[in-house]
């Protein structure tokens, strides 16, 4: 029930709060990323363009090195899952290598994939989140942590830094995402892990309506285009790109 707190006693015999979808935790970290989000892009909209990509790269710091910090310790510390589960090979783990180099080198193509691969798919994570640990624990806080600077670094590169897509870099980072899905297939099978939900779609999220897996990314490609479509409609050509680095 939302609201609801269950405990369970981990391998050290320490109690642990279970995470609930819904419930007032989860309602609440949505509540304070999405204010946070607001106020810095607001902020940041205020400054001359020099200081505008110098707080990026803060940003983008700051975020790569959560996402360190976050992966060693999912690594190293006692979890449920076995190591083949904490691997950093998640979806949004490559979406967080794209921002940091948008933010940082200004990459057309980063900044494309950062802005269509979060917006698209790893905002689901804020949404339905794969988190087991709730609130107060460290897992719970990391994980909207994360999952928050994705959201703020994929707005900021357009909100903030004024970058504008090339005609079809939807087209482009679906792509991209398709060949992710691909060569994740095999790491999988080899490792018996579920990394970009290959296997299996997470309990309650939208990919349990699109058929069994893996064959509901085929189900997902006409509806994953027409976000795509609808989101490069709010990047278009059009106004001054500043998101200027090697094309690539």
């Amino acid at each position: 029930m939302p609201g609801t707190s269950f405990r369970l006693i981990s391998m050290s015999g320490d109690s642990v709060t279970l995470f609930i979808r819904w419930s007032l935790p989860h309602w609440v970290a949505l509540g304070i990323v999405a204010a946070a989000a607001g106020a810095l892009l607001w902020g940041c909209r205020r400054l001359g363009m020099e200081k505008r990509v110098l707080v990026g790269k803060v940003l983008g710091a700051i975020f790569l090195l959560t996402f360190l910090v976050e992966t060693f310790g999912r690594i190293v510390r006692e979890h449920w899952e076995p190591w083949q589960d904490r691997l950093p090979l998640h979806f949004c783990s490559l979406m967080t290598l794209a921002c940091f180099i948008a933010l940082w080198y200004r990459r057309p193509w980063a900044c494309a994939v950062a802005y269509f691969g979060v917006l698209a798919a790893s905002i689901q994570g804020l949404i339905t989140p794969m988190l087991y640990e709730g609130f107060p624990s460290g897992a719970f806080f990391a994980f909207f942590v994360g999952h928050g600077l994705l959201l703020v670094s994929a707005l900021y590169i357009p909100v903030v830094l004024q970058w504008r897509a090339r005609p079809w870099d939807d087209v482009k980072t679906l792509a991209l995402c398709d060949a992710y899905l691909l060569l994740i297939i095999p790491v999988n099978i080899w490792l018996g892990t579920n990394y970009g939900f290959t296997r299996h779609a997470p309990p309650g999220t939208v990919l349990e309506y699109f058929g069994p897996a893996p064959w509901y990314f085929l189900t997902l490609q006409v509806p994953a285009l027409i976000v795509l479509r609808l989101l490069y409609l709010t990047v278009r050509p059009g106004k001054k790109q500043e998101c200027s680095g090697e094309n690539a």
